[in-house]
């Protein structure tokens, strides 16, 4: 008996459900995981799905789990997946009830997170007279005096969307006003107290309390939420996320095919954000599905298909960095100043330099400095920090895995040299220990887990035995230090954290 499936589809809201109908016309024996709970059952109904228009969400996922049955070779099953990982040439997921199942395609179609801001009142409103999307809720607040909660170029792009509903819209942005002429001659207001409360009558907005006690009659809001993703899966299989948008702080990057950045994983959905909607959601099910069995019929019969796509590091790590003006705080990292404070100046190579604040300092301190990275935006914005001590620090841009710095240094440096795009780290961190001159130090420092704001708090760090074994030294190697060491610190948007880092310094004798 065959024991593998052709596809596990992660998620039974739209686009879990239309992937497996087409999988099942396909005749291709596919397992729906689901654990229930999507994000828009607290919707009245569908806005703007053809042949659905208006139907409660359940309703129609029931609909579509009944559609389902008529196809033996699909079997919906009610457990969350806990973890997957890849497994040979296909997958194995685990699940909550202690099982585990192989698959040949994975496809995630887990939904995302909505995040609004937590104000009083919103969340009993939200779904109904509180919503994200004008397209899905707008027709049934049509010509009502409506409110966006936003600020900044989002607050700008929501409100003048609205006009089409509505010509009476206030904006309310907590203190930030929107500075645009736009709106003011779409006839939109903009009123900048900082808002306390929503309150409602007979469960529809009713006005929107302020904190100097003043209240603005209101029969709906469009609410600025951040989508987050609702399952740590993907994080687990490795896909590349894109940066941080204010729309979704982590949509999975997938191509033209649905097809993410680790062969065999697909999604669909809002997980992508193509477009959080389920109509949306319902046609990138179906492309999706279409590309899993073509890519079945691939390995099995040889049809063409074009190549998998190949994760484009360094344009990942630009579009990282140039997300915001800074993304580090451009101060030395600690377990590296603890490390060399006491040690005489000499050659030094930072690996993944970033911005270049362990390079800078170092310099600081009479090192001479090689400071490399994959990201062309990173560098010119460490370069130009560098000031006057640029003259003893050589920028260098490499993909490490297929380039790397010539020479050896005193000290070799890898600061949390860690990847979401896939990335040979034993390799480069091989490389890197064969750098270090005799008498030299190489000093690692990862995660010991996920920083409590990370997207990958579920991503399991290896330790540090495990990373100093995967180097392989000989007996010309010393420990110096290796184990974890415990910290406070402050994330990227100023929340606080306990952090645990894996601190790893050798010597290397000879």
């Amino acid at each position: 008996m065959n024991n593998e499936w052709d596809c596990i589809i992660v998620g039974g809201g739209a686009a879990g459900l239309s992937a497996a109908l087409v999988l099942g016309r396909a005749r291709r024996r596919t397992l729906v995981l689901d654990d229930g709970d999507q994000s828009n059952l607290a919707a009245h109904g569908i806005g703007g799905l053809l042949g659905h228009d208006g139907r409660p969400p359940a309703e129609l996922y029931a609909a579509g789990r009944a559609e389902l049955a008529e196809y033996p070779n699909v079997t919906f099953r009610s457990v969350q997946a806990t973890a997957a990982k890849a497994d040979g040439p296909g997958f194995v997921v685990e699940l909550a009830d202690g099982g585990h199942e192989h698959t040949r395609r994975i496809l995630l179609a887990t939904g995302m997170q909505y995040r609004p801001p937590q104000v009083p009142g919103l969340e009993e409103l939200w779904g109904g007279s509180a919503f994200h999307c004008p397209f899905c809720h707008g027709w049934e607040v049509r010509d009502q005096p409506l409110a966006v909660l936003a600020d900044g170029d989002r607050a700008v792009h929501m409100a003048l969307m609205l006009k089409s509903w509505t010509d009476d819209i206030v904006v309310l942005s907590n203190g930030t006003a929107p500075e645009n002429d736009l709106l003011a001659a779409a006839g939109i207001a903009v009123d900048d107290r900082q808002v306390s409360e929503f309150r409602s009558e007979g469960g529809v907005l009713a006005e929107v309390r302020f904190a100097d006690g003043e209240a603005l009659p209101r029969r709906g809001v469009l609410v600025a939420a951040v989508l987050h993703q609702r399952s740590h899966l993907a994080a687990h299989l490795g896909v590349t996320f894109a940066p941080a948008s204010p729309v979704a702080a982590d949509a999975i990057v997938v191509d033209a095919f649905q097809r993410t950045t680790v062969p065999g994983v697909f999604a669909a959905g809002d997980v992508s954000v193509q477009m959080p909607q389920v109509a949306a959601a319902v046609a990138s099910g179906s492309l999706a599905a279409a590309a899993v069995v073509q890519s079945l019929l691939a390995d099995d019969v040889g049809l063409p298909v074009p190549p998998w796509p190949a994760p484009d590091a360094q344009q990942h790590w630009n579009e990282h960095y140039g997300q915001r003006d800074r993304v580090w705080s451009g101060r030395v990292n600690l377990r590296l100043s603890e490390v060399v404070e006491t040690l005489a100046p000499g050659r030094a190579l930072d690996l993944g330099c970033g911005e270049g604040g362990d390079a800078i300092w170092l310099a600081s301190r009479g090192w001479s400095v090689v400071a490399t990275d994959v990201s062309h935006v990173a560098l010119e914005r460490a370069a130009a920090d560098a000031g006057e001590l640029l003259s003893q620090i050589d920028f260098q841009h490499h993909d490490l895995e297929v380039s790397f710095p010539d020479g050896e240094f005193d000290l070799v440096s890898a600061q949390f040299l860690h990847s979401k795009i896939p990335l040979d780290r034993a390799r480069v961190l091989k490389r890197a220990a064969a750098a270090v001159a005799p008498g030299g130090l190489l000093v690692i420092v990862d995660h010991g887990e996920a920083p409590p704001w990370s997207n990958h708090r579920h991503v399991e760090f290896p330790g540090a035995e495990e990373v100093v074994g995967s180097l392989d030294l000989d007996d010309s190697w010393v420990r110096v230090q290796v184990g974890p060491v415990e910290r406070e610190a402050t994330g990227p948007d100023g929340q606080p954290g306990h952090l645990i880092d894996n601190v790893m310094v050798l010597r290397r004798t000879r």
